[in-house]
């Protein structure tokens, strides 16, 4: 549960970091290699279920990137 915990962390934080770029397809070049290195390390990790913690990473990687995102176009439109 440990070994999850601290993925899931680690995934959390690139999908912010890959929202915070200006350029949208450098967003989504981000977002795609945080994609592909959840399903190579799910891959090589000891997790039972595999297919189901990749859909997890993949799912909370895409909200987290949303909702920072949401938060950044909030902000704009304050501001304006």
């Amino acid at each position: 549960m440990k070994d999850y915990i601290e993925l899931e962390d680690s995934v959390l934080d690139a999908a912010e970091d890959a929202a915070h770029h200006d350029n949208v397809r450098t967003r989504m070049q981000a977002i795609s290699h945080l994609f592909d290195a959840i399903g190579e390390h799910v891959s090589r990790s000891r997790f039972h279920d595999k297919p189901t913690v990749t859909a997890a990473l993949v799912r909370r990687a895409a909200e987290a990137y949303v909702s920072t995102r949401r938060g950044f176009v909030a902000d704009a439109r304050a501001v304006a």
